[in-house]
């Protein structure tokens, strides 16, 4: 095992989850940070706005970094023969991928007026604003996997509160769970003790 999966490894431990959905708050927040801190810089002309978009967009880079790591792990526990999970997910990584390409590219071209004495131009700010707008998108899918489909969603076992509703899980054979409303007479039934994000089983609760 190399040391990065170790040290997810320790961290997913610590947290009870996996640390992606932590992780990948940082560039969500330091992106919109970034694209606010663009507009007002058009409007105002505030050259220290364009600074605060610069250091937030770096921010986020770094933060994406690491999203990408823990998301790309999380994506291989998903076999591909479970659909549609792995189609959207699939789709959520590619996604990813080229919102922090639009980042990077931005990023590069600001540097690069910068090295030049002057500030950079429309076509920049507008690049990040794509990968602002196309990250509301694969953060939904996002979402869709955990929400709709239970990926990385632990059961409910028996005993446990599962939510002011309650909840139960029906699974069918293709290992994906859907919640329904627990009715005034009916009781929680125990997931599978196989249940669980690494080996497939079927998984959905709050």
């Amino acid at each position: 095992m190399d040391p990065i999966t170790r040290s997810i490894d320790k961290v997913e431990e610590l947290l009870g989850h996996s640390p992606h959905p932590a992780i990948v708050a940082v560039p969500l927040g330091a992106w919109t940070v970034s694209n606010v801190a663009d507009a007002l810089y058009m409007v105002s002309g505030n050259e220290a706005l364009d600074d605060a978009a610069q250091v937030s967009m770096a921010v986020g880079l770094v933060g994406a970094a690491g999203a990408a790591v823990t998301g790309l792990r999380d994506y291989g526990y998903i076999p591909k023969d479970r659909q549609p999970n792995h189609s959207i997910a699939t789709t959520h990584a590619i996604g990813n991928a080229v919102v922090g390409s639009l980042f990077v590219t931005s990023y590069v071209m600001r540097a690069r007026c910068r090295a030049a004495g002057h500030r950079a131009g429309l076509l920049p700010r507008l690049l990040a604003l794509a990968g602002g707008a196309l990250s509301v998108y694969t953060g939904y899918l996002g979402g869709k996997l955990v929400e709709e489909y239970g990926e990385a969603v632990k059961p409910v076992m028996e005993g446990q509160d599962a939510g002011r509703e309650g909840r139960r899980l029906e699974s069918g054979t293709s290992g994906q769970g859907r919640e329904i409303p627990l009715g005034p007479q009916e009781t929680r039934e125990p997931a599978p003790e196989s249940a669980g994000r690494r080996n497939g089983g079927p998984r959905r609760t709050r």
